[in-house]
């Protein structure tokens, strides 16, 4: 298991004149430990006009968690973006007990909850729930993305059309609703999906979206900021306890090119000690690992 650190030295490919890289070595060798709890890391950094500045394990599917919103985000602004600012009709019956699947692993109090919340919202307000652009409690927050991705025809339907959009978002793969997996499986993207998305949506040239729904978009990715240099548009994805998930997908705005990004990290299994520990690790070695690739580049 010691043979760790030339795996890890392996994940960083560097290419182009005048990058720094503070911190994100020393970051990436801290996760060294989780291999022992069967962590599996992918990630991809692009810098526009520098190219690809970090890379592992990129075409490999792995559990996306809320992650893989930002496609339904895009689906939701490209079939529904002019009903944006209506109510969808028959909330309240979709959210009691046993009305839809997607709300299966739902509590009674947790769908109550939901009723209470999401009533009268309209498909805006939904979404910037769903985005976590609004503070909601998880049960809301992923009942908020059920509720839309029913009304767009469920996961495969949603699937089809990103896929149908460009051939580089093949790797986004929507089979399931929020907080239904159940340990046994997830809606899975690869690093290079997620980057192709978040690159489109840099640029502005989102297949099927116009430059104002594309500014809708990521003012539900916006984490900070009034949208100038620095700023980071981004999507947090975790699931707790099987996967143990923690995915940042993003891109910061800079003007001399876009810092594209997607880390994602999982633990697949069942392991030895402690979960709460060992979700600890995975969260804070992807968050640290995340914010080192932000710096890349940076005097």
């Amino acid at each position: 298991m010691r043979a760790l650190p030339v795996l890890l030295a392996a994940l960083v490919v560097l290419s182009g004149a005048g990058l720094t890289r503070p911190g994100l070595d020393a970051e990436i060798a801290g996760l060294a430990g989780l291999a022992d709890d069967g962590a599996k890391l992918g990630v991809l950094v692009v810098i526009e006009g520098r190219g690809v500045v970090v890379s592992r394990a990129p075409s490999t599917p792995r559990a996306a968690a809320s992650a893989i919103k930002t496609a339904i985000a895009v689906d939701l602004l490209a079939v529904r973006g002019d009903l944006l600012n209506t109510v969808p009709v028959g909330v309240d019956a979709l959210l009691r007990p046993g009305t839809h699947p997607a709300f299966d692993g739902f509590t009674h109090q947790e769908l109550e909850r939901a009723r209470l919340q999401l009533a009268g919202k309209t498909y805006r307000e939904l979404a910037r729930i769903m985005m976590g652009r609004t503070e909601a409690v998880n049960a809301v927050y992923n009942a908020a993305c059920n509720l839309i991705m029913i009304k767009l025809g469920g996961p495969q339907a949603i699937g089809d059309r990103i896929h149908a959009l460009d051939p580089a978002l093949a790797g986004l793969d929507l089979n399931r609703y929020m907080q239904s997996w159940n340990g046994n499986g997830d809606n899975t993207a690869t690093p290079e999906a997620l980057v192709s998305l978040y690159r489109m949506t840099a640029s502005g040239d989102v297949p099927g979206l116009s430059r104002d729904r594309v500014d809708t978009l990521r003012a539900f990715l916006r984490r900070d900021g009034g949208g100038g240099p620095g700023t980071v548009y981004e999507k947090v994805g975790t699931l707790f306890p099987q996967p143990m998930v923690r995915v940042h997908a993003g891109y910061q705005h800079r003007a001399s090119g876009n810092l594209v990004y997607a880390v994602m990290g999982e633990i697949p299994k069942e392991g030895t000690g402690d979960e709460a520990e060992r979700f600890a690790r995975l969260m804070n070695g992807v968050d640290h690992v995340t914010e080192a690739c932000l710096r890349l580049a940076e005097p």
